[in-house]
């Protein structure tokens, strides 16, 4: 990228932005009408495709939801409508540099171009571009899970999850109805030494909360479970209608009006993002509520083994 845009910027904006005004994506996108994404479909589709090639379209392939002029009238437009909607959601997710952006987009792109036939040789350079920013091109697709990006987010869309739940979700502006979880009597933690493959509820939802997540993966060590806990903290949030952050030491989880997580949905979605974009096998999640009166002595213990392992990461010298 030549700087990094910000979030609201328009597809032209990003376009331009991310190649330089005289690239051809971005004169290609230079007219771009205004464009709404309805980010809420990527819970219930693999994601997005643009199909560089002559109709037929292979039944059931989820298009790019743009006007068909974008996508159908020239190759080169098409091309950059792709673009500039994974550049608008990886931007939405926080990328904040090129190499940010090409790796987060490689493991959750929201399109995939679809190159069914030869393509003229005026369009190779800018599908380079495409590539390199971490958005699938390939030669064709007999299922949508032949793309990695897209067979992630149907693998996580698969699990024991209640409520629609995808990162696209994390867009939504709320308003905050209650709240759970940032407060010094709740504490959230990410260790490597996870024991079990599961999600674990101990209480009813309440005020007071404590989540324990442990993976186990020869990739992640000590050093590496301070950045995969950064990165767990933000997956409440891709439940529908729900927001989450940390605050002090804990995780805080809020939702709009009739939008209440089910406290194993919590768990799940955690556990199940986890494994689609950052490639674990072992999640073990366990989630604790103190009653609304009294203590929990599971919690208590759950709070001190964080705070330990916590010291521990930032001092395993002792």
């Amino acid at each position: 990228m030549t700087k990094i845009s910000a979030p609201g910027a328009t597809g032209a904006e990003l376009l331009r932005d991310t190649f330089g005004e005289d690239a051809a994506l971005a004169r290609a996108g230079a007219a771009f009408p205004a464009v709404s994404i309805p980010w809420e479909q990527l819970a219930s589709v693999s994601g997005w495709a643009v199909w560089l090639g002559h109709p037929p379209v292979p039944s059931g392939l989820p298009i790019l939801p743009v006007a068909a002029e974008l996508i159908w009238d020239d190759p080169l437009v098409a091309l950059a409508a792709a673009t500039a909607v994974s550049l608008d959601y990886a931007v939405r997710r926080g990328a904040a540099s090129s190499i940010a952006t090409a790796n987060l987009l490689r493991h959750e792109a929201p399109t995939a171009v679809i190159v069914p036939g030869e393509v003229h040789p005026s369009l190779l350079s800018a599908i380079d571009q495409v590539k390199q920013l971490g958005i699938p091109v390939v030669p064709g697709a007999d299922t949508l899970t032949s793309i990695p990006s897209f067979a992630a987010r149907a693998a996580a869309h698969g699990s024991p999850v209640s409520v629609p739940h995808d990162p696209a979700l994390s867009f939504q502006t709320i308003e905050v109805s209650d709240r759970i979880g940032g407060n010094p009597l709740s504490s959230f933690v990410l260790h490597h030494e996870g024991e079990r493959d599961s999600v674990t509820v101990i209480g009813d939802l309440s005020a007071r909360l404590g989540v324990e997540i442990g993976v186990l993966d020869p990739n992640i060590g000590l050093e590496e479970t301070a950045g995969l806990e950064a990165i767990a903290l933000t997956y409440p949030s891709f439940l529908d209608g729900v927001t989450s952050r940390i605050e002090g030491h804990s995780l805080e989880v809020a939702w709009a009006s009739g939008y209440e997580p089910r406290p194993q949905d919590l768990g799940e979605v955690i556990r199940a993002w986890l494994k689609a974009l950052q490639g674990l096998r072992l999640v073990d999640v366990r989630i604790a509520f103190a009653p609304p009166q009294g203590r929990s002595a599971f919690l208590t213990d759950m709070r001190a083994r964080a705070s330990a392992f916590k010291e521990f990461r930032s001092n395993p010298q002792g």
